[in-house]
């Protein structure tokens, strides 16, 4: 493929007078068709090479299950949008050098002039440098991924697109941000490996021994529901009291989940709780307002 890239060849002589263009005109048009036609055919055999890379790079992260993202799969989404991403960016600025080599413009002053003012704009737009240089090293570190839930400052979203430059997060409202990859200092990944679901119900000190058991039955029943097998990577578990104020007792319920199946776990098991709670008399500690003298 690189020999049709590299290879050059030139059209008939151009003409440069009414008589030379009446005389030639036609095999001169015909050979510069004939070799542009020729650089753009082998532009867009690499760019379906570059495709191709990017496909065997996404089939090779494919996990085989279609109902959940592994990191894995996550890290290889993301490879292949940066491979086409970038391959495009190459492929476009060959074909139109190719080009317009081809129609007869010297390169040699043209590439020494896009040398110098890439050097003047670069010392110009040393954000923007510092952008892309960013972005390679987090995709490089594999910080996050397409799909990932991530917190940038205070911006928490689902990463929806990356590029060498920007970061597209859309948040719970719906809201997309769009942080250029320079401004990024710290990540915080909420989907990496595992996440976990942590809860807290206050109840009356008198009940606090009633209301574990009661919770401790409703957390045992969410692991065995197999719905949840594939969602849950320990089985929840009361595991005590958290906090003691006032009149009330704070019993904690853990589970560690899958990160994308957080929120699914997190409802369910509000759900039974309640229902448990329910089920043997027992309301949530209310603080009682102070009287009225």
């Amino acid at each position: 493929m690189l020999p049709l890239l590299t290879a050059q060849t030139s059209p008939a002589h151009r003409p440069h007078t009414l008589a030379e263009w009446r005389a030639t005109g036609v095999d001169y048009g015909v050979d510069l068709a004939i070799d542009i036609a020729g650089v753009l055919i082998a532009v867009f055999l690499a760019w379906l090479f570059v495709r191709f890379i990017a496909k065997r790079i996404e089939h090779g992260g494919d996990d085989g299950q279609t109902n959940l993202r592994s990191a894995r799969e996550q890290r290889a989404r993301t490879s292949a949008k940066l491979v086409r991403s970038l391959g495009r960016a190459v492929l476009i600025v060959v074909a139109v050098l190719m080009v317009l080599n081809q129609l007869g413009f010297n390169m040699g002053p043209l590439l020494a002039s896009a040398g110098v003012v890439g050097l003047a704009i670069s010392f110009g737009s040393q954000s923007l440098v510092r952008d892309f240089v960013t972005g390679f090293f987090l995709q490089l570190e594999h910080q996050f991924a397409l799909g990932d839930i991530i917190r940038i400052g205070t911006t928490e979203g689902t990463v929806e697109n990356i590029t060498l430059r920007l970061v597209y997060l859309r948040d719970g409202s719906g809201a997309l941000h769009i942080i250029p990859n320079g401004q990024i200092t710290q990540v915080t990944n909420l989907t990496r490996s595992w996440g976990k679901v942590s809860l807290d119900v206050e109840i009356a000190w008198k009940d606090t021994d009633h209301a574990a058991e009661a919770i401790g039955r409703a957390a045992r029943t969410l692991g065995e529901d197999a719905a949840f097998a594939d969602a849950l990577l320990d089985p929840p578990q009361v595991i005590g009291i958290e906090k003691i104020a006032g009149g009330a007792v704070t019993l904690r319920t853990v589970a560690r989940v899958d990160p994308y199946r957080r929120d699914d776990v997190a409802r369910a098991l509000r759900s039974r709780i309640k229902q448990a709670l329910d089920e043997e008399g027992i309301a949530t500690y209310v603080p009682t307002p102070p009287s009225v003298v």
